[in-house]
């Protein structure tokens, strides 16, 4: 499974920064609720994108290469892995099972 990659979180900052959005705990694990994020992380990677001193001015390509020569943002990155959660969405009328998902019979 892939994790979280320096692009990606690039183009998140990049839209936090030309939005006046300040990069907290809060506003990360908003932009990234697609992703597994846990209550320690979330605040570990906002106190490192803070360090790198990241401004509006800046390109998304430049915030890239900053969070890539990050070897603290990359170890957190490296942690952050896709949310995979299945959403079945089923209508059921008349007899029979409405099963999503594989069926356990004994």
């Amino acid at each position: 499974m892939e994790f979280l990659s320096s692009a990606i979180l690039s183009g998140f900052v990049y839209d936090m920064l030309k939005h006046q959005v300040s990069i907290t705990a809060t506003s990360i694990k908003e932009k990234l609720k697609n992703w597994v994020i846990d209550e320690a992380v979330a605040p570990a990677l906002a106190a490192e994108i803070e360090k790198l001193s990241l401004n509006d001015e800046m390109s998304e390509k430049a915030i890239e290469r900053k969070l890539l020569d990050s070897g603290e943002i990359q170890q957190i990155l490296s942690s952050i892995k896709p949310n995979n959660t299945t959403i079945i969405m089923q209508n059921h009328s008349g007899t029979g099972d409405n099963v999503g998902g594989n069926k356990i019979t004994r």
